[in-house]
């Protein structure tokens, strides 16, 4: 088993009915990072977008992103 972790962003910005763009304007975060996050395809976390975003939704770090195990297919 290995970890990874899990940014929640897409479930808090449907329950808003926002999109990229939207998001990337109110917390003045490239729609690129917005991207990432929200498709869960990044490798690091940048800390001021994560104090943009959690404050935004009004939520812990630990809210936003959390580790998942995953199974190894070896």
């Amino acid at each position: 088993m290995s970890k990874v972790m899990i940014c929640r962003l897409k479930k808090l910005m449907d329950e808003k009915g926002l999109n990229i763009a939207q998001l990337s304007k109110e917390v003045e975060v490239t729609e690129n990072a917005i991207r990432g996050y929200s498709k869960n395809s990044f490798s690091r976390i940048d800390c001021q977008v994560a104090i943009k975003l959690c404050s935004y939704f009004q939520v812990e770090v630990g809210e936003m992103f959390v580790i998942k195990e995953v199974v190894d297919n070896d």
